[in-house]
């Protein structure tokens, strides 16, 4: 316990002696693990947007809320006998909101202005050949049928998602990388600080015997408890951005094309603690880099 003690009073001690460095190391985390993220959550809601796709659906034919019976019967009959096509699957409104319910389970008020009569049903279909030709030439015939409301190619909408959010991830990657650079030499330079300050201190422990380890450990929990502050900063940034946008998307019919981008739960909380952990081991490199370089003599 007088150890812990003793650790814990040291490490206060470094950080109230140099507020400023301490400030700009944590914020500096904070953004350069946001933008990990906000990297991951893209990541995620990429693939969350391409799930109608898996199992080699290439087009998608939604149906009016309000369709007929008759043109509903009819159009399955057509499709289900169009020599070009090689399987349907029907996606009934209530299956489309049990979907909705999962991706938005967490934002309640968002999921409580949608409703099963409000979204429509559809038809996933798989040609018989993945031709872009064939595939533009069946949705183009479908489209002009009576209850349909449109048709989505899983062709244009897979390379829309993937050439943005490529685009999108490189650019964060690269951010993140600078900014986790940043971090660590400021965190690297508030140690080598908080360590000249004290380095009579040192001197005189190291001469009544203190190990390396034992002088270093008060340091490196300094760069560590930076990290995990930024850490926690950043995760919440990322969570607050998270829910603006997907607020902002569900709302607006402009941008209708990212209304399936959600983030679960589930893959939020892996967010965070990667976002954590990251923001750990930038502050744990950059402080067992400054203590190791000065002790090291």
């Amino acid at each position: 316990m007088s150890r812990i003690r003793y650790f814990a009073r040291e490490t206060w001690t470094n950080i109230r002696r140099n507020l400023t460095l301490t400030f700009a190391a944590i914020l500096t985390v904070a953004v350069g693990v946001m933008l990990v993220g906000m990297g991951l959550m893209a990541g995620y809601a990429s693939g969350n947007a391409l799930d109608r796709w898996e199992g080699g659906v290439q087009f998608e034919v939604f149906l009016n809320p309000q369709i007929d019976p008759s043109q509903l019967d009819a159009l399955g009959i057509e499709l289900q006998t169009h020599p070009e096509i090689d399987r349907i699957e029907f996606f009934s409104a209530e299956e489309a909101y049990a979907l909705v319910s999962q991706q938005m389970a967490d934002q309640p008020e968002l999921l409580a202005q949608v409703s099963p009569e409000a979204l429509p049903a559809s038809y996933r279909v798989v040609p018989r050949s993945v031709e872009a030709e064939l595939i533009e030439s069946l949705a183009a015939q479908f489209r002009q049928r009576p209850g349909v409301m449109s048709v989505q190619t899983g062709r244009e909408e897979v390379d829309a998602i993937r050439t943005w959010f490529t685009s999108f991830q490189g650019i964060v990657l690269l951010l993140s990388i600078v900014l986790s650079g940043a971090s660590v030499m400021l965190i690297f330079n508030s140690i080598r600080v908080a360590m000249f300050a004290r380095r009579r201190e040192i001197e005189v422990m190291k001469l009544v015997g203190a190990t390396n380890s034992f002088i270093r450990f008060p340091f490196m929990l300094e760069g560590m408890l930076h990290g995990l502050i930024g850490g926690i900063i950043g995760a919440i940034a990322a969570g607050a951005l998270r829910g603006h946008v997907e607020g902002l998307f569900s709302r607006s019919d402009i941008l209708a094309f990212f209304r399936s981008f959600v983030v679960t739960s589930d893959q939020f909380t892996t967010v965070v603690i990667v976002t954590v952990i990251a923001g750990v081991l930038v502050g744990m490199i950059g402080s067992a880099f400054a203590a190791s370089r000065f002790l090291d003599v």
